[in-house]
């Protein structure tokens, strides 16, 4: 059992994580500087460089019950106990970059050989594509609600997140909002006709609070509220119809974060991972003449046979013999060879350990390919792993869901006979040598888990960062041993080229550190500038447990590997279940200390 993403007691965050769209209001970056502290019954606000006035009309919080108190606290002494029995999985939107040349070389931009659409491209692309939605879904409710708004000027002053307070609002049940008005005119008259108005219109004020203003001559006023959508909406025309002085005005929801984030769908059970297998194409050499099988009408049809067979998996079927040709093993016996000079001085010994056992156990030879049920007969002992068909690059959502569940979505298709040593998009090689062996790693499993489970209902912007630690650890990700550099990222494991140059002194290398590593640039027409160097796979692991305690999540996950179902934590009597399954493992493990104890004392 794993418990990922603790949600602290003491919660700390800024509006600026709550943004839901794009702002153009001139008080976003006022916006960006608040920190809300809640402790126990009452609200304090921290500013960065400004000092607020605080007045406190009722308390919002009160402290916990004694028994979930001690439940926390036992939260926060187990949370660092993991027993894992599960399978997961590791689909890849890698592109392996080979070549000829074993000498390493500086960068040269305009390589011939360009990375295209890696897995932080898609997040990125995603993150892009959903901004713009929403901001269009905000431009068609701000128009929506001309048509129920006497003021026109409270619409354009309006921020957009105002907006879509008011459009999901409804005329029964009350909402809990925070509003930030600016006026040029005197604190005093600017106070008392904020609380006239909003009195008017039948608005309950629970605090206020006021400081100088950073953008005008004024003062800026941040108030906590409830109200009914039409109490809402009166208030703001009452205000910026009979307060002449008001300059902004914006609306924010008090639980944006949450309500953001639990709309987002993600599986809850490993069936649905049915829903995460739409393939999103954007490189294929019917439609691109950079690809190297652009042209080969033979090559083009085999390709779409394997994916046509891929897109028809479901959860429950059996994987299907796959008859490769002979040019297709050729090219697998062209690169397996290639790459075996290097495993000695450019892998890790967890790589060239599992590959051993995995040449042992005949499951990788040099002469034919691999069935995809028989790596899964392998890797379900080691790991439990288990490798699913896929007919291409996935969303990063999709991709990174299916690591929660030990799942790893892989193509089927090989890279083009003629250019054996580069594929500028993942495919089967990539996927068995570099993927497989990392894999049956224990540790590299439960990392890969566990940024699966990280992104689960995670939003975009994380969903983009923890794109960025995969590609940069589990893909490209170096480590040190006996003071060397050695490769355990599979993009490098199964790149000849991208190999040699990783583990040179050609690129910057850094200490791997998730929160840097989150929001670093990758390099997608060359290779890399810079790779991540972790102390060991042991160390990345610890390293990225403490950076999942400070995503800012309103739940947590937990994954049940008997029934290959997740679970969320949200309330104390979440807990109590998944501590109850927690202490029937911990007390067999108790059991056997003790009786190992009792024979070194006999």
């Amino acid at each position: 059992m794993m418990i990922i993403g603790r949600k602290p007691m003491c919660s700390v965050y800024s509006r600026k994580e709550q943004q839901l769209s794009v702002s153009q209001d001139e008080d976003e970056e006022w916006e960006k500087e608040i920190f809300l502290g809640r402790w126990g019954g009452a609200i304090t606000l921290f500013w960065i460089g400004y000092k607020f006035t605080t007045v406190t009309l009722t308390p919002l919080f009160q402290k916990l019950s004694s028994p979930l108190a001690k439940l926390i606290a036992a939260v926060n002494v187990a949370r660092n106990v993991s027993i894992n029995m599960s399978s997961l999985t590791n689909p890849t939107n890698t592109v392996m970059e080979e070549e000829e040349n074993p000498v390493a070389a500086p960068i040269q931009r305009g390589n011939k050989n360009p990375r295209r659409y890696s897995l932080v491209h898609q997040a990125s692309c995603e993150t892009q594509h959903h901004i713009g939605i929403r901001r269009q879904n905000t431009i068609q409710h701000r128009k929506q609600l001309t048509d129920q708004m006497r003021g026109q000027k409270i619409l354009q002053q309006l921020n957009d997140e105002g907006v879509e307070v008011i459009f999901a609002a409804n005329d029964v049940s009350s909402i809990d909002f925070s509003v930030i008005v600016t006026s040029t005119d005197y604190i005093s008259t600017f106070v008392s006709d904020i609380l006239y108005n909003m009195k008017s219109a039948g608005v309950q004020i629970c605090h206020v609070e006021t400081r100088e203003s950073k953008t005008v001559s004024g003062h800026d006023v941040l108030l906590d509220c409830r109200a009914t959508k039409n109490q809402l909406i009166q208030a703001a025309e009452l205000l910026t119809q009979n307060h002449v002085a008001l300059t902004h005005f914006s609306i924010f929801s008090k639980k944006s974060v949450e309500k953001s984030q639990s709309m987002i769908w993600f599986p809850r059970h490993i069936s649905e991972l049915d829903q995460c297998s739409k393939c999103i194409t954007k490189y294929e050499p019917t439609t691109d003449p950079r690809h190297p099988g652009h042209g080969d009408e033979e090559y083009i049809a085999r390709r779409k046979f394997l994916n046509d067979q891929a897109l028809e998996f479901k959860f429950g079927d059996e994987i299907g013999y796959v008859e490769y040709t002979e040019d297709e093993h050729a090219t697998w016996k062209a690169v397996y060879e290639k790459l075996g000079g290097l495993h000695e001085s450019h892998t890790c010994g967890v790589y060239r350990q599992n590959l051993k056992i995995l040449q042992k156990e005949k499951v990788l030879t040099a002469d034919r390919i691999p069935q995809i049920r028989d790596v899964n007969k392998f890797l379900q002992k080691k790991t439990g792993f288990e490798l699913r068909p896929c007919s291409g690059l996935l969303s990063a959502r999709d991709f990174l869901a299916s690591l929660a569940f030990r799942v790893f979505q892989t193509t089927t298709y090989l890279r083009h006979h003629k250019s054996p040593h580069h594929s500028p998009e993942p495919d089967l090689i990539h996927e068995l040598l570099g993927h497989v062996p990392m894999f049956s790693d224990p540790l590299l499993a439960q990392m890969s888990q566990d940024i699966g489970l990280m992104s689960l209902g995670a939003s975009d912007e994380h969903i983009e960062k923890l794109a960025t630690v995969y590609w940069f650890i589990v893909e490209f990700g170096l480590c040190k041993e006996d003071g060397k550099l050695k490769a355990i990222g599979a993009g490098l494991l199964s790149a000849y080229g991208e190999l040699i140059h990783a583990c040179s002194d050609a690129p910057e290398h850094k200490d791997f550190d998730p929160a840097v590593t989150a929001i670093q640039k990758y390099e997608d027409d060359d290779y890399q500038p810079l790779y991540f160097v972790a102390d060991s796979i042991h160390d990345a692991l610890a390293k990225l447990r403490k950076y999942a305690s400070s995503m800012d999540r309103p739940f947590s996950v937990v994954y049940d590997p008997f029934t290959k179902s997740i679970e969320t934590i949200q309330s104390s009597a979440d807990l109590e279940k998944a501590f109850s399954r927690l202490s029937n493992d911990l007390s067999a493990i108790t059991h056997a200390a003790d009786r190992m104890k009792i024979s070194i004392a006999a």
